[in-house]
């Protein structure tokens, strides 16, 4: 699963390398996103890369939003399977910006956060769906695939990391490519281009987002 990441690069950055045509103004650090926050998400629409804000934690368009839990994560090999993702995979395809992302590890102590990266520690995104609820919130949700070398000492899943670009327009464009065209990407990132390591246990909490927590430990 995918449940805390952060994203420090600079708004300029992520505009040249993903190709972003229409952007939000100013962004700040995040490094401990938590699930029900704002996320910086990118979406396709015509050929023209539009990057806004989603709230982390999906909630389909049918649903009561005062008795539904957000999701903020879906299998990628059972999304035709279930009811609040099958018909988002055809027209409501998206990525959402990271830079590294926690899980926890046993310990002597407790539960130790480790960050993963990219071992060229640049940026990169997460394939992901969104919805826009009865109440007119965009919502989105991380999708998820076995983890690699890398990540399953700690956890058996990961989230699905898209960087080439042609990848992302690809994901993106559900116009132009098929979901079965699309679907081969949700596959586990290469584990000799990644990295981890453990960080301070102030990650824990959601309401610590400094530089601190991607600090080694």
């Amino acid at each position: 699963m995918c449940g805390r990441f952060s994203l420090t690069t600079p708004l300029e950055e992520l505009v040249n390398q993903f190709l972003i045509d229409e952007f939000i103004k100013e962004t700040s650090p995040r490094y401990n996103v938590a699930p029900s926050q704002k996320v910086l998400s990118l979406i396709s629409k015509n050929g023209v890369r539009k990057a806004g804000e989603t709230l982390w934690g999906l909630v389909p368009g049918w649903a009561n939003t005062n008795k539904w839990k957000p999701l903020i994560n879906a299998r990628s090999e059972t999304l035709l399977d279930k009811p609040s993702f099958r018909s988002l995979v055809h027209k409501r395809r998206m990525v959402i910006f990271s830079d590294g992302f926690y899980e926890w590890k046993k310990g002597e102590g407790g539960k130790i956060p480790v960050r993963f990266l990219l071992k060229s520690e640049e940026p990169f995104v997460f394939a992901g769906l969104w919805d826009r609820t009865t109440d007119g919130r965009v919502t989105s949700t991380i999708l998820t695939t076995k983890a690699n070398e890398v990540v399953n000492p700690v956890h058996d899943r990961m989230p699905v990391i898209l960087k080439n670009n042609d990848d992302i327009e690809k994901w993106l464009d559900t116009d132009k490519y098929r979901f079965e065209e699309a679907s081969p990407l949700l596959r586990s990132y290469p584990g000799e281009e990644m990295k981890s390591y453990e960080v301070s246990m102030i990650v824990n909490s959601p309401k610590n987002d400094s530089k601190e927590c991607i600090t080694p430990a």
